[in-house]
């Protein structure tokens, strides 16, 4: 069991301030957060590579980690072979060993035609492939990945999301996937911990995340179009003249958030349990590729979700009047 028991690090202008996790072997563990978050400094805590300032980090042998970079730090005087093969030449593992591992390897990785190329030659994809051979030949227990994919197109990146999920399954080690890219997280990890302005501020399943974020900087992040601050009286929160029912009877100060997928959107007002509906005006439309975005004015902006194909039937058009309906457990909120 990999411990982070109060954590602190200064570094430079900057802080990790109190981390605590449990991480069980074998599990595929993915810290989110934007960009500054802390994310690399807490994998280089991770790997041994620093130092904590206060607290302990349990449950690692620096020998039995390995730590993949977004940049893959590969070595540019060395080709592809030297470079997967270099760990092992360390280490003095007799050359036959060495090949046989190389081999095996870079078949798994399908990479066995790049071995005499120059790294400078490869692609981004192949780069990656390289840099993830290179620390799995070493058979680590642990893989530290920082935004592995940050660097490479769609096509790639999702290819190498794959791969990641593959190797997991063959190898049941630990891995621990750092990334500012939300679907990469929800694809990939078992857990997921939210990591902003050095603290964590939220862990749990991946549906547990993305459906009852912690906070309003949590929901902005995650993607969440409407992101309302108000008071809430009696049950209702109030903004703009609009009064939204939701679970919490009493709050000076709040924010509430409404997932754009769980609204339902109709020409006419109809019959549901549904205790919110509100009739209003479409003000946007923006055509997404799995989704098409209606903005409807109630009072407020309301961003609604829905697949084209509901859009086409509907013939939704900038002006239409129309109904916004959705559940009262929909409406998530946070006081402050």
């Amino acid at each position: 069991m990999i411990r982070l028991i109060e954590v602190t690090k200064n570094f430079a202008d900057f802080s990790l301030k109190n981390i605590s996790l449990e991480i069980p072997p074998g599990e595929y563990f993915v810290v989110l957060g934007p960009s500054g978050a802390g994310k690399t400094l807490l994998l280089e805590l991770l790997a041994g590579l620093l130092e904590p300032d206060k607290g302990r980090v349990e449950g690692i042998k620096p020998e039995k980690v390995a730590l993949i970079y977004q940049d893959y730090m590969l070595f540019p005087h060395l080709n592809v072979q030297e470079n997967i093969g270099y760990g092992l030449k360390l280490r003095k593992i007799p050359p036959q060993e060495q090949r046989a591992k190389l081999k095996k390897i870079a078949t798994e990785l399908e990479i066995e035609h790049l071995l005499q190329r120059a790294v400078t030659t490869l692609s981004g994809g192949e780069k990656q492939r390289v840099a993830i051979a290179r620390a799995l030949i070493l058979q680590p227990e642990i893989l530290l990945l920082d935004e592995p994919t940050a660097a490479l197109d769609h096509r790639v990146r999702r290819q190498i999301q794959h791969l990641f999920a593959r190797l997991h399954r063959q190898y049941q080690q630990t891995f621990i996937h750092v990334t500012h890219d939300f679907e990469e997280a929800l694809a990939l990890g078992e857990r997921i911990a939210l990591l902003f302005k050095g603290e964590i501020i939220q862990v749990g399943s991946p549906q547990d995340i993305f459906r009852s974020p912690a906070s309003k900087e949590a929901a902005n992040f995650l993607g969440y179009k409407n992101v309302f601050s108000g008071r809430i009286s009696n049950h209702y929160f109030e903004i703009n003249g609009v009064s939204i029912l939701t679970t919490v009877k009493e709050a000076e100060r709040a924010h509430c958030v409404l997932n754009s997928n769980e609204i339902i959107i109709s020409r006419r007002k109809f019959s549901s349990s549904a205790r919110n509906s509100f009739r209003g005006q479409i003000k946007e439309i923006f055509p997404r590729l799995a989704t098409t975005e209606v903005v409807v004015d109630i009072g407020v902006d309301l961003a609604v979700d829905i697949t084209p194909q509901s859009f086409q039937e509907m013939q939704l058009k900038i002006g239409d009047e129309v109904y916004v309906t959705f559940k009262t457990t929909s409406v998530k909120v946070y006081e402050y």
